[in-house]
């Protein structure tokens, strides 16, 4: 009998008005929103490529090992065309120094202050379809007791001592036989457009994840069709189920996930972005204040200069057509340095993690109010499935950190600190005496620094000074005389590796809340009907 009332209840729907219209819905609105994030995921994956190249040719166009600061590029997530969560939102790149550890991705800017809070702010295929597919599962179990009850069929199923848990089973099976080709268009529809774009591919393990979005979809669609059966069960007219089930709609879908970033960026305070710009500056200076004291404490070089030198921060040191001793000095300074640099970051790790755990708390709460609606909680679910979720960005942030780790240990393996490498491609052999260098600079005008620094001293023109230093160019003075530095050996960053399942021990609970729900608004509308006077 319950297959009766459930064919009965299909072919009622499937013919009704509500399902030409929520057809058309998702004929007309699925496909804007893919075709949109399609559009996105190019435009992504063309700044991916062109960061990319620009990481590795930065990498490999380097002469010393000062300058071999790693640039990570995360690949955009294949998956973003169904939920962009906070991907679109926050940058694609790491860069690896030695004086901080990686706390944010860098690149494109966030529209917010907290880039945590962006998946609240999205509109793609999953908020069109937590939209559509709770609507509809509401108009369709609005009226499923009301409206038989005003045509009085309801009364006459009953006098046919027909159960009502029987009927109960039948109306569910039937909604949900009317909802289920409509979701399973539109994510044909969804891959065909996909496929079609000839902009992104996907593989088995992306093919996985759409097969459980879809289950997830399913899932949270019949949350729905229990609240709209339940609210039927209590209402007496079918304008009043509707009245009521509008309300639920409205505030489930649109103002609980709203409600609840706003909520959490108006009551739940993070660390002042600029507090920490002051913390690290501090720590900045009194890393450079011990350095420079140790400084002192070096032997003086026999000539205190440099043909062509760059310096920037991180211990980037780069030198040519220097004095033995002044080589010798610049790389005891980059012993101590280098080593410095790794020291500080962990002083200044401290204030960057209570900085990083406001935001990620901030972004726990909203994600807590947001679980009041079982819109939230699916957005919270197809995110960490589509892997743009906070928690994913969490572990690239992580990997990145890791990744810093083994570069550091791959300097400290080859003891790059203590090697001049790290600050000139000059061979050691080739490194000269103050006196000697300055002989030949002059063409033997001068023999000895002294002797040119006493006639220096005397010349009033300062462009005469460097031009009688410029008679006989030296070999090694210019970074063009050198070949590029090989790291073929470095380190490289592991491509991601994740399985099906991985990633998701947080949605279990999650999914777990919808079907406790769903047991939780069966019984309360099998309690309602078995108490629902049918007259």
């Amino acid at each position: 009998m319950v297959f009766q009332i459930a064919k009965k209840e299909f072919h009622n729907n499937l013919l009704s008005a509500r399902f030409v219209i929520g057809f058309l819905l998702c004929l007309v609105l699925i496909p804007f929103s893919i075709l949109i994030s399609v559009s996105d995921y190019r435009d992504q994956s063309a700044l991916y490529r062109q960061d990319r190249d620009a990481a590795d040719k930065a990498t490999k166009e380097v002469y010393v090992y000062s300058g071999l600061r790693p640039t990570i590029v995360f690949p955009p997530e294949p998956l973003s065309v169904f939920s962009r969560g906070i991907r679109a939102q926050v940058g694609n790149r790491v860069k690896i120094l030695l004086g901080e550890k990686p706390l944010l991705t860098e690149g494109k800017a966030a529209v917010r202050d907290n880039p945590f809070l962006a998946a609240f702010f999205s509109v793609d295929f999953v908020d069109i379809a937590a939209i559509i597919f709770s609507l509809l599962a509401l108009l369709f179990g609005y009226d499923a007791f009301s409206r038989e009850k005003e045509s009085g069929t309801l009364k006459l199923q009953m006098a046919n001592s027909l159960g009502r848990s029987e009927v109960l089973a039948g109306k569910v099976v039937g909604i949900l036989l009317t909802l289920l080709p409509i979701l399973v268009f539109c994510f044909l529809l969804s891959a065909i457009l996909i496929l079609t774009s000839g902009n992104t591919s996907f593989t088995g393990l992306e093919w996985g994840r759409i097969a459980l979005l879809f289950g997830a979809s399913l899932v949270y669609l019949a949350v729905f069709v229990f609240i709209g059966l339940f609210i039927s069960a209590r209402s007496r007219t079918s304008v009043t189920s509707l009245v009521v089930c509008l309300f639920v709609w409205v505030f489930s879908v649109f103002i609980v996930p709203n409600l609840a970033a706003y909520a959490a960026e108006s009551f739940v305070g993070v660390p002042s972005r600029e507090n920490l710009t002051r913390v690290l500056e501090d720590l900045d200076k009194e890393r450079d204040r011990w350095l420079k004291e140790r400084r002192k404490a070096l032997p003086e070089s026999d000539w205190n200069i440099s043909w062509r030198m760059s310096s920037a921060q991180d211990g980037y040191m780069e030198t040519y057509g220097c004095s033995k001793s002044k080589f010798e000095q610049e790389r005891q300074v980059s012993m101590i340095k280098g080593p410095l640099l790794i020291d500080y970051a962990d002083k200044k790790w401290a204030a960057q993690k209570s900085y990083l755990d406001g935001l990620v708390h901030q972004s726990r709460v909203a994600e807590g109010i947001a679980m009041a609606s079982p819109a939230g909680v699916f957005r919270l679910i197809a995110s960490a499935i589509c892997a743009t979720d906070v928690r994913s960005h969490e572990r690239d942030l992580d990997k990145a950190r890791q990744y810093r780790e083994t570069f550091i240990r791959y300097f400290q393996g080859k003891n790059i600190f203590a090697s001049f490498r790290y600050i000139t491609p000059t061979p050691p052999e080739a490194m000269l005496t103050g006196d000697r260098l300055v002989e030949k600079r002059s063409g033997g005008q001068f023999k000895t620094v002294r002797e040119y620094d006493d006639w220096a001293g005397k010349q009033k023109d300062f462009r005469a000074r460097w031009q009688a230093l410029q008679k006989v160019k030296l070999r090694y003075d210019d970074p063009n005389d050198f070949s590029f530095l090989d790291v073929s050996d470095m380190p490289l960053f592991p491509d991601r590796a994740d399985s099906l399942f991985s990633g998701l021990a947080g949605t279990i609970p999650r999914i777990g809340l919808l079907f406790v729900e769903i047991i939780l608004l069966f019984y309360l509308g099998y309690v309602a009907f078995i108490r629902y006077d049918v007259r």
